[in-house]
C-alpha cells in the first residue's frame, strides 16, 4: 500500500476507521524529512495491512498543531485510533521496522485499561484543601511529595513531605506508587498543579495541595526545618 496524503479534513477518520495508522509529518524544505520520505515509503509496500499517512505540517497546520509537532520529521503511530508513539527524527529502515513490530505487538486490552485508568484520575478534581491534608496525614501509607527546590524544602516543610524537585520528577516519578494516591505540595499551589497533570499523565492518582507550603504555615501548623541531603546520580 502506498503511502497516503493526509489533510485537515481527513486525518482524524482515517485514524478513527483503521487499526494501525503511521504518520510521518513533514515538510518539503527539510532535509531530514526527504532523506526518511523513501524509507517510509518503502515500509509502506511490506505492510498493506497498516496504514501510511504523510502530513504536510506547511499545508495542514491544523493538524500539525494538534499533534504538538514541534520538530520535523515526527513519526507518531495509532493503534485502534489510540496514540501509541511519536518520536522527531529521521529513523533507519531498522527503526522504522522495530517501531511497526513494537505496534503491531501491544497487548491492546491491556492499553485500553490504561486508557481507561487514566480517563477516571483525569476526572476527578485536580487538589484538596489544607484540611484534607491534615486528614490524610493522619492516615497510615500517605503519601506527600515536595516539588520546590531542596533550598526551599530545607527552610520549611510539612512533616512527612518527600522532596521530589519539580525539574527532576521525570527521573523520580518512578519510585512512586500506582496503586494509591499522591499529594503534592509546593509554596503556593502552583507548581504543585503542574506536578500532578504530569503524574496524571504517567497514571498516578496525584492531588496538588492548594495554598501549598504557605497557608500550612500561615495556619500555624507545624513546619519541619533542617539539612537536606541531596541525592547522589
Amino acid at each position: 500500500m502506498a503511502t497516503r496524503e493526509l489533510t485537515d479534513a481527513d486525518f482524524e477518520k482515517t485514524v478513527r476507521e483503521n487499526d494501525i495508522v503511521l504518520v510521518d509529518f513533514w515538510a518539503a524544505w527539510c532535509g531530514p524529512c526527504r532523506q526518511f520520505a523513501p524509507i517510509f515509503e518503502a515500509a509502506s509496500g511490506e505492510h498493506p495491512d497498516i496504514v501510511f499517512g504523510k502530513v504536510d505540517t506547511e499545508a495542514q497546520r491544523r493538524t500539525a498543531a494538534a499533534a504538538q509537532i514541534t520538530s520535523i520529521p515526527t513519526l507518531i503511530a495509532f493503534r485502534e485510533g489510540i496514540l501509541v508513539f511519536a518520536q522527531p527524527g529521521a529513523l533507519p529502515a531498522t527503526g522504522l521496522a522495530q517501531v511497526i513490530a513494537g505496534v503491531k505487538g501491544l497487548d491492546m486490552a491491556q492499553v485500553h485499561a490504561e486508557m481507561a485508568k487514566q480517563r477516571e484520575v483525569f476526572d476527578k478534581p485536580r487538589e484538596i484543601t489544607q484540611d484534607d491534608l491534615v486528614t490524610a496525614l493522619a492516615e497510615d501509607g500517605t503519601v506527600l511529595v515536595d516539588v520546590r527546590e531542596p533550598m526551599e524544602y530545607r527552610a520549611g516543610h510539612v512533616p512527612g513531605a518527600q522532596l521530589m524537585p519539580l525539574g527532576r520528577l521525570g527521573d523520580t516519578v518512578d519510585e512512586l506508587p500506582t496503586d494509591r494516591r499522591v499529594l503534592v505540595i509546593c509554596q503556593s499551589g502552583k507548581r504543585s498543579l503542574t506536578a500532578t497533570d504530569a503524574l496524571r499523565q504517567r497514571g498516578i492518582e496525584a492531588y496538588s495541595v492548594a495554598g501549598g507550603t504557605s497557608a500550612w504555615a500561615e495556619a500555624g501548623r507545624q513546619i519541619v526545618t533542617g539539612p537536606y541531603a541531596a541525592p547522589t546520580d
